[in-house]
């Protein structure tokens, strides 16, 4: 057996223990083996896994992946980083118990997935979805055994995720009634799920915040982990801090010129507020988006941007069970094992019984030179694009991982790209562009200050407010995400900025061909799409 047989077996016995441990992944890779159960978050389960990892990597350090070609050499990359990663999370940051919305947020996706995708027949994925909802009791009740001391604003996330959750649940179960009996298993399992979620919300509001004092931010040593292992980033701190910086810079003096080309006698803030009042009536919203989606499908074509997956994106409704935890607008990828590749946008209906107030709020984040640049980011050419090519990759490990960086910084670059290419015909459209750019660079310079400089919350809220033109209660809910999902936040600007720097260094190569070939290698993390893409000009010469 040769080196790339024995690393074939290795990552075989690898991921198969991955999908054990992780049945929500596998569920949402379209491995579906695993779909009657939740992933087990108890104590013992989770000191096995690390134990698991551990011998996994001393096993895959043992391979000589000097003689791994032909993009095994990124494979066998990729698995050992994901094993440190996930190391990392169990062993050292040891989220699971400090995050209550761990427990939460994790389980109802899953259950989401088996109601939301038709991979099998709806008596079969109902029968498992009745399996995963009576899990959730033993979930809740690992959950107050591992969870200590966590900060306060975890605790508050975890509050509001497991309210969504109860909405979410409550709802599921008419909405399967809607298409067929439901099954007694089924019925009973929402109930015992529904009071156990009660139960938990209880803890959280009564018990978990009275000792919920806990540090603020993973601090920079585990930060710099962060940049290494999930995002293979060859950059310290204090680099990306200065990326964010120069980028917000910029695209502040580049807002001002746009205001002044609009109107002159107004300020970006000035124009971007009363752009906000024109948008698509309520009964309209769905098709103003179908509509812009069908026209940047054609405008990529048309100029032969880059290649287009064969299966579209759809343009939906967000399902009524899930739109107490996506209130705005979410890209839904298919899974890369599944055999129905076509994309869902889905776009959140403005609830009619709402106050007159909240309705206009919830409007205006669709306002009419905004949803163009909205489509252009999650379906065309953006998310859709990238994500669905990227589960036609050759390699079957490589359509395991999602890098965060390459797939949001693709998806900004998209944005721009759509500037360069002349799609915006509104100077306004423009203009919003730009301040979601600006918003995204203070992200870079926000999360980091939180995690690894102290940064306050609310300072980091005042400057979402006062620099990048946030509401107060968006830069409220954006400083929670930075809390909550560290490293996450930073990945659009960092990852558009790393696209722009390869694009530069490729700069010979016709356009369509350049993101050809970044597509080419996955959503995986930049350092190894460069490799790759390396090899392939120099063997094209």
């Amino acid at each position: 057996m040769d080196e790339r047989q024995r690393f074939e077996q290795l990552a075989t016995a690898y991921f198969k223990a991955v999908y054990r441990s992780a049945p929500t992944l596998a569920t949402d890779l379209g491995i579906h083996t695993y779909d009657h159960l939740l992933d087990d978050l108890s104590q013992s389960a989770i000191q096995a896994r690390i134990r698991e990892l551990k011998a996994f990597r001393r096993k895959f350090r043992a391979l000589d992946a000097t003689q791994l070609q032909n993009g095994a050499d990124a494979d066998y990359a990729l698995i050992v980083s994901d094993i440190e990663n996930e190391l990392w999370l169990l062993a050292d940051t040891r989220d699971w118990e400090t995050d209550p919305s761990y427990y939460v947020s994790d389980a109802f996706f899953s259950i989401f997935l088996l109601a939301a995708r038709d991979f099998a027949p709806r008596a079969e994925r109902i029968n498992n979805l009745a399996a995963r909802l009576e899990q959730v009791p033993a979930l809740l009740d690992a959950a107050r055994a591992n969870l200590k001391n966590p900060p306060y604003i975890l605790t508050e996330i975890g509050i509001e995720e497991t309210e969504g959750a109860i909405e979410f649940c409550a709802l599921l179960g008419p909405e399967i009634a809607a298409q067929m009996k439901p099954p007694r298993r089924f019925t009973r399992a929402v109930k015992q799920a529904l009071g156990a979620l009660r139960e938990f919300l209880k803890y959280l509001q009564d018990d978990l915040t009275l000792t919920s004092t806990g540090k603020l931010g993973v601090g920079a040593k585990h930060y710099a982990k962060i940049l290494r292992y999930d995002h293979m980033l060859p950059y310290t701190i204090e680099e990306v801090v200065m990326m964010g910086e120069r980028v917000f810079a910029e695209t502040e003096r580049e807002m001002a010129a746009w205001a002044k080309r609009i109107d002159k006698s107004k300020t970006w803030r000035e124009i971007t507020a009363q752009a906000r009042a024109e948008f698509p009536a309520r009964n309209g919203l769905l098709g103003a988006y179908r509509r812009e989606v069908a026209r940047l499908r054609d405008f990529v074509r048309e100029r032969d941007l880059v290649t287009l997956p064969e299966q579209d994106c759809e343009v939906i409704a967000t399902p009524p069970f899930e739109r107490a935890l996506n209130s705005f607008a979410a890209y839904i990828a298919p899974g890369p094992f599944e055999q129905d590749q076509r994309g869902q946008f889905w776009v959140t209906p403005v609830d009619a019984r709402a106050p007159r107030a909240q309705q206009i709020e919830q409007l205006e984040e669709h306002c009419n030179y905004l949803y163009p640049v909205t489509a252009a980011h999650e379906a065309y050419p953006g998310h859709h694009v990238q994500l669905a090519r990227a589960n036609q990759v050759g390699s079957r490990w490589r359509k395991h991982f999602s890098s965060s960086i390459f797939a949001e910084g693709w998806a900004l670059y998209c944005e721009e790209l759509m500037n360069q290419a002349g799609y915006y015909q509104d100077p306004r459209v423009r203009l919003f562009q730009l301040k979601d750019r600006l918003w995204r660079a203070a992200r870079v310079i926000n999360e980091i200050g939180i995690h690894c400089y102290g940064l306050p919350m609310d300072d980091a809220a005042r400057f979402l407010v006062d620099k990048a033109g946030l509401s107060r209660s968006a830069a409220r809910a954006e400083t929670r995400r930075y809390v909550a999902e560290p490293g996450q936040p930073m990945s659009y600007l960092i990852g558009e900025l790393e696209v722009e720097r390869l694009r530069k260094k490729f700069r010979r190569l016709p356009l369509k061909k350049f993101h050809d070939l970044l597509l080419d290698s996955g959503t995986v993390p930049f350092v190894l799409v460069e490799k790759e893409m390396e090899e392939k000009v120099a063997g094209s010469r």
